[in-house]
């Protein structure tokens, strides 16, 4: 600990370099210095046409298409979210596995589905498929009358014997 004398020099010096600029001002967040958008386009990619504005409050992310909104198909990281130039760091998030509706007809964690998306509830796409739509993954759509394939081999063995049946 200091003694006395050094400690009051200390307090005296801190103030004049904070005056004198010595000591850095605290960091400000980039988008505090960015311009709102007037017409929901934002960052830099295509309807963002390069202008670089950040979104209104209203509309929490600005997507890969570089326009403001809310919800997956603006905020997702996988569909493109520019954290930039949302209006807050935590905007843009990344979906969560055998939860989030599918924004680009993907699904699952094979195949084509890398994001983990589950599939919409409706009538043409309630069952997420493995592959070559056969088979299911029960995790991320609902199946019924499908048959999930254990394994690779038992998926192969499937589609051999059902090309020999046709």
């Amino acid at each position: 600990m200091l003694s006395p004398a050094p400690m009051t020099l200390l307090l005296l010096l801190l103030p004049a370099a904070a005056l004198a600029g010595v000591v850095p001002a605290p960091l400000v967040d980039a988008r505090a210095v960015l311009a709102v958008s007037p017409n929901r386009t934002c960052g830099l990619l295509q309807g963002g046409a390069n202008l670089g504005l950040t979104c209104p409050g209203e509309f929490a992310c600005c997507s890969g298409y570089g326009y403001c909104g809310t919800g997956d198909d603006f905020c997702l990281t996988t569909g493109g979210c520019q954290t930039r130039y949302s209006n807050t760091s935590a905007a843009c998030q990344a979906p969560r596995s055998g939860v989030t509706v599918s924004i680009d007809g993907t699904c699952g964690a094979t195949g084509a589905g890398k994001a983990g998306y589950r599939c919409p509830g409706n009538a043409t796409s309630n069952c997420c498929s493995a592959a070559a739509n056969s088979g299911c993954q029960a995790a991320f759509g609902t199946c019924t009358g499908t048959k999930t394939p254990r394994n690779l081999w038992e998926f192969a063995f499937d589609r051999v014997t059902a090309a020999f049946r046709d």
